[in-house]
């Protein structure tokens, strides 16, 4: 027998938060009743979600940023994705240098980063790309400002116990999308292959960030499958995407833009189903919530992506600490130290960034520029 609900949605959304608040976990049946707010009933699924931010994770925030070590000229075909070779994009292929690199983190780290991640376009990474990347890694994690976090595709078991030996704290690998849906994304790959990664870093002592792109055309029930999957497999941090489609994509133009209501009510259902999370707002953020940036938080949102985007121009860091600032909000460094935000002193511009005020400008790689992506892409 099929069990009904019948008193209003309002009153069953603080129900399950206050079960959640009193450290029960959400079931799937809870969790499809909020995706069901719409109109005043969001206001309370956002409130109830910011009220279990606060309980299990803190008023405090945290930033991530990520460059490309390798981009372009990918082998897989992630139907998102304006890296593969498959697909006709603005982008062309390079790598930067050891040095590049680092001056990246240093700029990360004076924007108030805690991660700072390399991510490499392609199914995963050789022998000779690990002895390239291990100079960084070793130096970033001596010294001991920034966690050092990668991006590299699939991993054998040795790899990723020769990425916690040269000093990676953590290996980001999303799921994407359900595994329902994930065959209408990705062909070259499965949904197999990518869980498995995930286990192989777990199983090497890793932290793991993996999450998903949403508004690839997938319904709620597939947003449902990732959170759940994610809380099963232990994920530590949980980026959460908005599809921004690049023209030369086979999505671009194939679906309608998020919300940003909807794009919300993603953040906090996650919330729920994942309360002692770090949810890390990432792609698509401004593209999609437009001026409704700062709710991410009062969603249940509690770290963003400061910099660059995966081949667009982000916003300026000055304008991510003057959010804060204005909602008197405090940050977390790498070394659990709570800071100020400080307009002042973060950059007016993400790395690489030729020209101010270019919002979602197409980001193309020049001589000697770094370049800051999203934990967007496994590939």
């Amino acid at each position: 027998m099929i069990q009904t609900h019948t008193e209003p949605l309002a009153d069953r959304i603080e129900a399950i938060a206050l079960k959640v608040l009193g450290g029960e976990s959400v079931s799937r049946d809870d969790a499809l009743a909020l995706t069901q707010a719409r109109g005043d009933e969001l206001y309370d699924l956002f409130y109830w979600a910011n009220k279990i931010r606060i309980r299990f994770v803190g008023r405090q925030v945290k930033f991530c940023s990520i460059v490309t070590g390798k981009v372009g000229a990918c082998s897989e075909d992630c139907g998102y994705c304006s890296q593969s070779k498959h697909h006709s994009t603005h982008v062309s292929p390079e790598k930067m240098s050891v040095e590049q690199m680092s001056d990246a983190a240093d700029e990360a780290l004076k924007n108030g980063a805690s991660s700072f991640g390399i991510v490499n376009s392609g199914r995963g990474p050789t022998d000779r790309e690990l002895d390239w990347l291990e100079p960084f890694f070793k130096k970033t994690a001596e010294q001991g400002t920034i966690r050092p976090c990668a991006t590299l595709g699939e991993l054998t078991d040795a790899q990723a116990k020769r990425l916690k030996a040269m000093g990676v704290r953590r290996i980001n690998h999303n799921l994407e999308t359900s595994e329902r849906f994930f065959p209408n994304v990705v062909s070259t790959h499965t949904y197999a292959d990518r869980k498995r990664t995930i286990q192989t870093a777990k199983d090497a002592g890793l932290s793991v960030c993996s999450g998903g792109i949403f508004g690839m055309g997938e319904q709620w029930n597939d947003r449902l499958d990732v959170a759940f999957e994610l809380r099963e497999l232990g994920a530590d941090v949980v980026p959460i995407n908005f599809l921004n489609a690049i023209q030369g994509t086979p999505i671009y133009d194939k679906t309608e833009p998020l919300t940003p209501l909807e794009a919300l009510q993603i953040i906090a259902v996650f919330r729920f189903i994942l309360p002692d999370k770090e949810l890390k707002i990432a792609g698509g953020r401004e593209k999609i919530l437009r001026d409704m940036q700062s709710w991410i938080f009062f969603a249940g949102g509690s770290s963003f992506l400061i910099g660059n985007y995966l081949t667009t121009f982000g916003r300026s860091p000055k304008d991510d600490h003057q959010m804060l600032k204005d909602l008197g909000l405090n940050y977390t460094t790498f070394d659990e130290i709570e800071h100020e935000a400080e307009p002042a002193a973060a950059t007016k511009n993400g790395p690489g960034h030729p020209i101010a005020d270019a919002p979602n400008a197409l980001m193309t790689r020049k001589r000697d520029a770094l370049v800051t992506l999203p934990v967007m892409q496994g590939d």
